[in-house]
């Protein structure tokens, strides 16, 4: 068996260690993966805050500074979960590929949204589920989520958003949203989420999925969350609608206008892009609030249409661009 080095670079010193692993267990199937700072094949590269030197915790070293115009024995993979460009590292390097939500043809790209990573940090780091893509798929259970989920609605968020703000004030106007904050946050002491209890060297590798974890159990009591993106970034699908998903709730989603090309099913979640107006969504909110059978549709329906999900999600198209890439 073929043994390939990767390593990351430009990820935080003690956050995302679950999208190396991603990397290696997809690797995996095919190679020995060995995590090697100093002298990798292959290195996931991001553009994210770090300290340079304080040493990363997913490797155990400061962090790399490989240049593909420096490095050409390399090869480097950009990844992001934030807005970014995932054509302009190919423009000039040879050596760079990058995986991203963005619409393009080019052979060293690979189409696949940062929700992937997230989805399986609730398996990797989170450990929520045995599996991790099971749940995507399987029929939740209504009569469980109707005797958990009884509060309204819920939100945390710590950036500010103008029609993310209209939303909330529209809800509120019929019953009110529960903020964990930062964001119009309401809620105080035990009932809100502590995020920085996690920033303990106890949990390293684990800081952002049992962050995850706490966001989840505070959605697992309410009907509804607000799953807004601070940018209309079409085609970017990130994790917000997964975790509403996840914890019971029918997500209130605004963001990606295409977000229905990705296969969601919009009988399984509320779709800001297709009101039109928020009195007519408010409508809606109210009917399910009201109506158990016209709720309990939107829980059973299944997430994606016709119970199916995209191809980024399966492992095997993955690892095929990742062998293109070692046998170039």
């Amino acid at each position: 068996m073929k043994t390939i080095r990767i390593t990351r670079q430009g990820f935080p010193n003690v956050g995302q260690h679950s999208w190396l692993r991603y990397f290696n267990f997809i690797l995996s199937k095919k190679y020995n993966v060995i995590v090697d700072s100093q002298n990798p094949d292959i290195i996931i590269q991001s553009d994210l805050n770090y300290n340079e030197n304080q040493i990363d915790t997913c490797t155990g070293q400061l962090p790399s500074k490989f240049l593909p115009s420096e490095n050409k024995d390399k090869k480097f993979i950009y990844v992001s979960g934030e807005v970014a460009d995932f054509r302009a590292p190919l423009i000039n390097n040879e050596n760079m590929w990058s995986i991203g939500y963005n619409k393009f043809d080019h052979p060293r790209y690979l189409r696949q949204p940062s929700c992937v990573f997230d989805v399986w940090t609730l398996y990797d780091e989170s450990r929520l589920v045995d599996s991790p893509l099971n749940w995507l798929t399987e029929k939740r259970d209504f009569e469980k989520i109707k005797q958990t989920n009884t509060d309204f609605c819920c939100i945390t968020q710590s950036s500010d958003n103008l029609f993310r703000g209209q939303v909330f004030d529209k809800l509120n106007s019929y019953k009110q949203v529960k903020s964990s904050g930062p964001w119009k946050q309401n809620l105080f002491g035990s009932e809100t989420l502590n995020r920085y209890q996690w920033q303990n060297h106890l949990y390293t590798g684990r800081i952002d999925g049992l962050t995850y974890r706490e966001k989840i159990e505070f959605f697992r009591k309410f009907k509804f969350n607000i799953s807004i993106h601070f940018t209309n970034t079409p085609y970017i699908v990130q994790e917000k609608i997964f975790h509403s998903y996840f914890a019971g709730c029918i997500p209130i989603f605004f963001g990606n206008p295409n977000i229905l090309e990705e296969g969601f099913n919009p009988e399984s979640f509320l779709n800001l892009h297709t009101f039109e107006s928020l009195d007519d969504f408010l409508d809606e909110v109210k009917k399910i609030d009201s109506n158990e059978n016209v709720y309990k549709k939107y829980i059973e329906s299944p997430i994606f249409v016709d119970n199916k999900l995209p191809e980024y999600f399966n492992f095997e198209y993955t690892l095929e661009f990742l062998e293109k890439i070692i046998n170039a």
